[in-house]
């Protein structure tokens, strides 16, 4: 079994604070943010969220420790929402 982002990244939010207080979707469903479908998640969404989460996504992910070695993956899904 691969990695998960939560463990490559020491600092993720959902693993510290739990799911109710820092939701992720792909931390719920125990798998990695670059193999999760974003697609039904950004459908549902306002535009306002979808801005929101385009934003955090453009500004965090790349500093976070599981982007590298899975950049092309993980920039795909910022490209999905932005």
């Amino acid at each position: 079994m691969s990695e998960m982002c939560w463990e490559i990244n020491q600092n993720c939010m959902a693993k510290k604070e739990g799911a109710e207080k820092q939701p992720c979707p792909a931390y719920e469903q125990k798998i990695s943010c670059w193999e999760l479908d974003w697609q039904p998640l950004i459908q549902k969404a306002s535009q306002e969220q979808r801005e929101m989460m385009g934003k955090w996504m453009q500004e965090n992910c790349p500093k976070c420790p599981a982007y590298v070695g899975h950049e092309e993956q993980i920039s795909s899904k910022i490209g999905l929402i932005t």
